[in-house]
Protein backbone atom coordinates (compact mmCIF):
# COMPACT_ATOMS: atom_id res chain seq x y z
CA UNK A 1 0.00 0.00 0.00
CA UNK A 2 2.62 2.83 0.82
CA UNK A 3 4.39 1.11 -2.41
CA UNK A 4 1.66 2.89 -4.53
CA UNK A 5 1.08 5.95 -2.48
CA UNK A 6 4.89 6.74 -2.88
CA UNK A 7 4.37 5.94 -6.49
CA UNK A 8 1.76 8.41 -7.08
CA UNK A 9 3.13 11.06 -5.35
CA UNK A 10 6.18 11.03 -7.31
CA UNK A 11 4.30 10.62 -10.71
CA UNK A 12 1.96 13.44 -9.80
CA UNK A 13 4.11 16.57 -10.95
CA UNK A 14 4.50 14.75 -14.02
CA UNK A 15 0.99 14.05 -14.76
CA UNK A 16 0.16 17.75 -14.37
CA UNK A 17 3.33 19.05 -16.45
CA UNK A 18 2.23 17.01 -18.94
CA UNK A 19 -1.58 18.25 -18.70
CA UNK A 20 -0.42 21.91 -19.04
CA UNK A 21 2.04 21.61 -21.91
CA UNK A 22 -1.12 21.58 -23.97
CA UNK A 23 -2.89 24.33 -22.68
CA UNK A 24 -3.31 27.54 -24.73
CA UNK A 25 -1.53 30.44 -23.30
CA UNK A 26 -2.60 33.53 -21.75
CA UNK A 27 -1.16 36.65 -22.35
CA UNK A 28 -0.52 38.33 -19.84
CA UNK A 29 -2.65 41.33 -17.92
CA UNK A 30 -1.49 44.41 -19.18
CA UNK A 31 -2.44 48.26 -17.06
CA UNK A 32 -2.58 49.87 -20.16
CA UNK A 33 -6.44 51.30 -21.06
CA UNK A 34 -6.91 49.58 -24.72
CA UNK A 35 -10.31 51.79 -25.05
CA UNK A 36 -10.16 53.54 -27.84
CA UNK A 37 -10.35 56.86 -27.48
CA UNK A 38 -13.10 59.61 -28.68
CA UNK A 39 -11.91 61.26 -32.10
CA UNK A 40 -12.24 64.61 -31.47
CA UNK A 41 -13.57 67.11 -34.04
CA UNK A 42 -14.97 70.52 -34.83
CA UNK A 43 -18.30 68.99 -34.69
CA UNK A 44 -17.89 68.91 -30.84
CA UNK A 45 -17.30 72.61 -30.30
CA UNK A 46 -20.11 74.37 -29.61
CA UNK A 47 -19.11 77.56 -29.24
CA UNK A 48 -21.56 80.71 -28.48
CA UNK A 49 -23.25 82.59 -30.75
CA UNK A 50 -21.11 85.66 -31.88
CA UNK A 51 -22.65 89.35 -31.12
CA UNK A 52 -25.03 90.60 -33.32
CA UNK A 53 -22.98 92.97 -34.61
CA UNK A 54 -19.54 94.87 -34.70
CA UNK A 55 -19.88 98.40 -34.17
CA UNK A 56 -20.68 99.82 -38.40
CA UNK A 57 -19.14 96.89 -39.71
CA UNK A 58 -20.85 94.40 -41.12
CA UNK A 59 -22.12 91.89 -38.75
CA UNK A 60 -21.55 87.95 -39.35
CA UNK A 61 -24.34 86.18 -38.61
CA UNK A 62 -24.49 83.83 -35.60
CA UNK A 63 -22.98 80.28 -36.23
CA UNK A 64 -25.84 77.54 -36.09
CA UNK A 65 -25.70 75.66 -32.92
CA UNK A 66 -25.50 72.19 -32.18
CA UNK A 67 -26.85 70.07 -29.06
CA UNK A 68 -27.00 66.76 -28.80
CA UNK A 69 -30.36 65.37 -27.83
CA UNK A 70 -29.10 63.93 -24.84
CA UNK A 71 -27.47 67.05 -23.55
CA UNK A 72 -30.34 69.16 -24.54
CA UNK A 73 -31.86 71.29 -21.63
CA UNK A 74 -35.08 73.75 -21.27
CA UNK A 75 -32.14 76.68 -21.04
CA UNK A 76 -30.09 75.73 -24.19
CA UNK A 77 -33.30 75.32 -26.31
CA UNK A 78 -34.63 78.34 -25.33
CA UNK A 79 -34.70 81.37 -27.67
CA UNK A 80 -32.32 84.06 -27.39
CA UNK A 81 -33.50 86.96 -24.66
CA UNK A 82 -33.73 90.13 -26.48
CA UNK A 83 -35.77 93.37 -25.48
CA UNK A 84 -37.25 96.48 -27.58
CA UNK A 85 -37.49 96.28 -31.29
CA UNK A 86 -35.60 92.69 -31.33
CA UNK A 87 -37.87 90.99 -29.09
CA UNK A 88 -40.81 91.19 -31.81
CA UNK A 89 -38.66 90.78 -34.88
CA UNK A 90 -35.58 89.02 -33.70
CA UNK A 91 -35.61 86.29 -36.28
CA UNK A 92 -36.07 89.02 -39.03
CA UNK A 93 -33.13 91.22 -37.94
CA UNK A 94 -30.69 89.58 -35.71
CA UNK A 95 -29.81 86.22 -37.95
CA UNK A 96 -29.35 88.48 -41.33
CA UNK A 97 -26.44 90.16 -42.34
CA UNK A 98 -26.04 94.11 -42.19
CA UNK A 99 -23.58 95.67 -44.73
CA UNK A 100 -21.55 99.06 -43.41
CA UNK A 101 -23.30 101.61 -45.02
CA UNK A 102 -20.95 103.07 -48.13
CA UNK A 103 -18.61 105.29 -46.58
CA UNK A 104 -19.56 107.89 -49.25
CA UNK A 105 -23.40 107.73 -47.15
CA UNK A 106 -21.08 109.34 -44.35
CA UNK A 107 -18.71 111.55 -45.68
CA UNK A 108 -22.12 112.95 -47.60
CA UNK A 109 -23.93 113.71 -44.49
CA UNK A 110 -21.26 115.59 -43.32
CA UNK A 111 -20.90 117.80 -45.85
CA UNK A 112 -24.61 118.02 -45.57
CA UNK A 113 -24.16 119.54 -41.83
CA UNK A 114 -21.37 121.86 -43.09
CA UNK A 115 -23.90 123.38 -45.31
CA UNK A 116 -26.50 123.85 -42.78
CA UNK A 117 -24.34 124.73 -39.85
CA UNK A 118 -23.37 127.79 -42.74
CA UNK A 119 -26.53 128.76 -43.51
CA UNK A 120 -27.83 128.40 -39.41
CA UNK A 121 -25.08 130.66 -38.46
CA UNK A 122 -25.38 133.23 -41.65
CA UNK A 123 -28.71 133.74 -40.11
CA UNK A 124 -27.85 134.27 -36.93
CA UNK A 125 -25.53 137.91 -37.85
CA UNK A 126 -26.78 140.41 -35.11
CA UNK A 127 -28.81 137.90 -33.20
CA UNK A 128 -28.27 139.13 -29.60
CA UNK A 129 -30.00 136.06 -28.48
CA UNK A 130 -27.36 133.52 -29.49
CA UNK A 131 -27.12 131.35 -27.49
CA UNK A 132 -31.15 130.97 -27.42
CA UNK A 133 -31.61 130.66 -31.21
CA UNK A 134 -28.49 128.58 -31.82
CA UNK A 135 -29.88 125.40 -30.88
CA UNK A 136 -30.20 123.83 -34.46
CA UNK A 137 -26.09 124.61 -34.75
CA UNK A 138 -25.92 123.02 -31.42
CA UNK A 139 -28.01 120.06 -32.77
CA UNK A 140 -26.20 119.56 -35.58
CA UNK A 141 -22.69 120.22 -34.80
CA UNK A 142 -22.95 117.48 -31.87
CA UNK A 143 -24.40 114.99 -34.81
CA UNK A 144 -21.48 116.21 -36.75
CA UNK A 145 -18.90 114.87 -34.45
CA UNK A 146 -19.88 111.51 -34.34
CA UNK A 147 -20.24 111.05 -37.87
CA UNK A 148 -16.58 112.32 -38.15
CA UNK A 149 -16.04 109.80 -35.68
CA UNK A 150 -17.61 107.15 -37.88
CA UNK A 151 -15.32 107.86 -40.74
CA UNK A 152 -12.66 108.32 -38.68
CA UNK A 153 -12.79 104.58 -37.14
CA UNK A 154 -13.73 102.83 -40.04
CA UNK A 155 -10.73 100.96 -42.33
CA UNK A 156 -12.14 102.34 -45.62
CA UNK A 157 -10.03 105.18 -46.73
CA UNK A 158 -12.31 108.58 -47.54
CA UNK A 159 -11.83 112.35 -48.08
CA UNK A 160 -12.16 112.77 -43.93
CA UNK A 161 -10.39 110.07 -42.68
CA UNK A 162 -7.33 111.46 -41.60
CA UNK A 163 -8.80 114.61 -40.61
CA UNK A 164 -11.81 113.36 -38.48
CA UNK A 165 -9.93 113.63 -35.31
CA UNK A 166 -9.14 117.29 -36.01
CA UNK A 167 -12.90 117.90 -37.51
CA UNK A 168 -14.35 116.50 -33.83
CA UNK A 169 -12.53 119.03 -32.12
CA UNK A 170 -13.82 121.86 -34.08
CA UNK A 171 -17.26 120.38 -34.48
CA UNK A 172 -16.71 120.46 -30.38
CA UNK A 173 -15.76 124.22 -30.29
CA UNK A 174 -18.51 125.25 -32.50
CA UNK A 175 -21.20 123.57 -30.79
CA UNK A 176 -19.80 125.74 -27.48
CA UNK A 177 -19.63 128.91 -28.92
CA UNK A 178 -21.78 130.88 -26.89
CA UNK A 179 -21.88 134.58 -29.61
CA UNK A 180 -21.94 135.12 -33.40
CA UNK A 181 -18.26 135.87 -33.50
CA UNK A 182 -17.46 133.18 -31.57
CA UNK A 183 -19.24 130.90 -33.53
CA UNK A 184 -17.87 133.03 -36.95
CA UNK A 185 -14.38 131.93 -35.64
CA UNK A 186 -15.45 128.19 -34.28
CA UNK A 187 -17.30 127.56 -38.35
CA UNK A 188 -13.91 128.98 -39.75
CA UNK A 189 -11.76 126.25 -38.13
CA UNK A 190 -14.51 123.36 -38.65
CA UNK A 191 -13.93 124.44 -42.16
CA UNK A 192 -10.26 123.97 -41.97
CA UNK A 193 -10.04 121.20 -40.19
CA UNK A 194 -11.77 119.34 -43.05
CA UNK A 195 -8.68 119.77 -45.31
CA UNK A 196 -6.39 118.99 -42.15
CA UNK A 197 -3.79 115.81 -42.48
CA UNK A 198 -3.74 114.53 -39.26
CA UNK A 199 -3.08 114.61 -35.40
CA UNK A 200 -5.62 115.02 -32.48
CA UNK A 201 -6.42 112.09 -29.86
CA UNK A 202 -6.70 108.55 -30.70
CA UNK A 203 -10.55 107.97 -31.96
CA UNK A 204 -12.79 105.46 -29.76
CA UNK A 205 -16.34 104.38 -29.16
CA UNK A 206 -15.59 104.23 -25.76
CA UNK A 207 -14.66 108.25 -25.47
CA UNK A 208 -17.75 110.60 -25.47
CA UNK A 209 -17.31 113.30 -27.96
CA UNK A 210 -20.73 114.68 -27.65
CA UNK A 211 -23.62 116.00 -26.12
CA UNK A 212 -26.60 113.64 -25.55
CA UNK A 213 -29.11 116.33 -25.70
CA UNK A 214 -28.80 117.53 -28.74
CA UNK A 215 -27.98 114.10 -30.05
CA UNK A 216 -31.35 113.36 -28.99
CA UNK A 217 -32.87 116.37 -31.10
CA UNK A 218 -30.73 115.28 -33.97
CA UNK A 219 -32.31 111.51 -34.11
CA UNK A 220 -35.87 112.85 -34.51
CA UNK A 221 -34.80 115.85 -36.65
CA UNK A 222 -32.98 113.16 -39.18
CA UNK A 223 -35.76 110.25 -38.95
CA UNK A 224 -38.75 112.46 -39.69
CA UNK A 225 -36.92 113.94 -42.60
CA UNK A 226 -36.49 110.29 -43.76
CA UNK A 227 -40.00 109.72 -43.28
CA UNK A 228 -41.62 113.01 -44.92
CA UNK A 229 -39.28 112.18 -47.68
CA UNK A 230 -40.49 108.82 -48.21
CA UNK A 231 -43.24 108.66 -47.50
CA UNK A 232 -44.95 107.46 -50.41
CA UNK A 233 -43.18 104.76 -53.10
CA UNK A 234 -43.46 107.41 -55.41
CA UNK A 235 -41.72 110.07 -52.93
CA UNK A 236 -39.26 107.51 -52.06
CA UNK A 237 -38.42 106.67 -56.25
CA UNK A 238 -37.89 110.65 -56.81
CA UNK A 239 -35.95 111.20 -54.37
CA UNK A 240 -33.91 107.91 -54.78
CA UNK A 241 -32.89 109.05 -58.24
CA UNK A 242 -32.49 112.70 -57.81
CA UNK A 243 -30.70 113.09 -54.24
CA UNK A 244 -30.50 109.46 -53.36
CA UNK A 245 -27.63 110.78 -50.62
CA UNK A 246 -29.91 112.44 -48.84
CA UNK A 247 -31.91 109.41 -47.54
CA UNK A 248 -28.98 107.20 -47.34
CA UNK A 249 -26.80 109.83 -45.49
CA UNK A 250 -29.53 110.18 -43.03
CA UNK A 251 -29.69 107.00 -41.99
CA UNK A 252 -25.94 106.39 -42.29
CA UNK A 253 -25.79 109.32 -39.78
CA UNK A 254 -28.39 107.90 -37.55
CA UNK A 255 -26.46 104.42 -36.90
CA UNK A 256 -23.63 106.50 -36.10
CA UNK A 257 -25.01 108.55 -33.84
CA UNK A 258 -26.52 105.83 -31.98
CA UNK A 259 -23.26 104.01 -31.73
CA UNK A 260 -21.59 107.26 -30.43
CA UNK A 261 -24.31 107.71 -28.17
CA UNK A 262 -23.25 104.65 -25.79
CA UNK A 263 -20.67 106.24 -24.49
CA UNK A 264 -23.12 109.18 -22.97
CA UNK A 265 -25.46 107.06 -20.50
CA UNK A 266 -23.99 109.43 -17.74
CA UNK A 267 -26.36 111.83 -19.06
CA UNK A 268 -29.49 109.78 -19.13
CA UNK A 269 -32.02 109.65 -16.49
CA UNK A 270 -30.43 106.53 -15.52
CA UNK A 271 -26.92 106.63 -15.64
CA UNK A 272 -26.35 103.01 -13.91
CA UNK A 273 -28.32 101.25 -16.50
CA UNK A 274 -24.88 100.87 -18.39
CA UNK A 275 -26.03 97.58 -19.88
CA UNK A 276 -29.52 98.39 -20.91
CA UNK A 277 -28.67 101.81 -22.74
CA UNK A 278 -26.43 99.93 -24.57
CA UNK A 279 -28.35 97.47 -25.33
CA UNK A 280 -30.83 99.90 -26.37
CA UNK A 281 -28.38 101.79 -28.81
CA UNK A 282 -27.27 98.60 -30.55
CA UNK A 283 -30.64 98.06 -31.21
CA UNK A 284 -31.42 101.34 -33.27
CA UNK A 285 -28.23 101.26 -34.23
CA UNK A 286 -29.07 97.75 -36.17
CA UNK A 287 -32.35 98.83 -37.53
CA UNK A 288 -30.84 102.13 -39.05
CA UNK A 289 -28.26 99.97 -40.43
CA UNK A 290 -31.09 97.70 -41.74
CA UNK A 291 -33.02 100.55 -42.89
CA UNK A 292 -30.20 102.21 -45.10
CA UNK A 293 -29.60 98.53 -46.98
CA UNK A 294 -32.90 97.87 -47.94
CA UNK A 295 -33.46 101.84 -49.18
CA UNK A 296 -30.56 100.30 -50.91
CA UNK A 297 -32.31 97.12 -51.83
CA UNK A 298 -35.26 98.82 -53.04
CA UNK A 299 -33.27 101.19 -55.33
CA UNK A 300 -31.86 98.19 -57.17
CA UNK A 301 -35.26 96.83 -57.33
CA UNK A 302 -34.19 93.91 -55.19
CA UNK A 303 -36.55 95.20 -52.27
CA UNK A 304 -40.30 96.00 -52.98
CA UNK A 305 -41.59 99.71 -51.04
CA UNK A 306 -43.48 97.45 -48.35
CA UNK A 307 -40.18 96.00 -47.13
CA UNK A 308 -38.58 99.68 -47.07
CA UNK A 309 -41.43 100.86 -44.96
CA UNK A 310 -40.77 97.60 -42.13
CA UNK A 311 -37.70 98.52 -41.85
CA UNK A 312 -38.34 102.02 -41.21
CA UNK A 313 -41.11 101.02 -38.72
CA UNK A 314 -38.62 98.79 -36.85
CA UNK A 315 -36.23 101.65 -36.75
CA UNK A 316 -38.85 103.96 -34.90
CA UNK A 317 -40.12 101.18 -33.14
CA UNK A 318 -37.08 100.33 -31.55
CA UNK A 319 -36.59 104.38 -30.73
CA UNK A 320 -39.96 104.20 -29.04
CA UNK A 321 -39.04 101.36 -27.23
CA UNK A 322 -36.03 102.96 -25.39
CA UNK A 323 -37.89 106.02 -24.51
CA UNK A 324 -40.28 104.13 -22.39
CA UNK A 325 -37.52 102.93 -20.51
CA UNK A 326 -35.19 106.05 -19.96
CA UNK A 327 -37.76 108.89 -21.28
CA UNK A 328 -41.44 107.92 -20.89
CA UNK A 329 -42.78 111.40 -21.96
CA UNK A 330 -40.31 111.10 -25.29
CA UNK A 331 -42.76 108.14 -26.46
CA UNK A 332 -43.94 108.61 -30.24
CA UNK A 333 -42.48 112.34 -30.59
CA UNK A 334 -40.54 113.19 -33.67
Amino acid sequence: MRTIVTSFILTLPILILALCVGCPKTAPKSNKDTTPALKTTSDNDFSKPEPLVIPLEPRVDPPEEVTPPEETTEEQSAPPETTGVLAKSFGKYATESIPLPPIDDLTAQLDEYMLKLGTNLESLEGNTRYAADAIDIVRDANALSLVAQAIGLTEVDSKYKKSAPQIIVAAQNLAAAKNYDDGQKAYAGLKSALSSTGGGAPLSWSVKVAHLPPLMKAVPNLSSTVKRLTNTERKLTVLLERKPQQVYGALAALAAISQGSMANVSETSRPDAVAEWKKYCEEFRDTALKANAVTRQFAESQADYGTFKTAIDAMSASCDHCHEVFYPSAVGQE
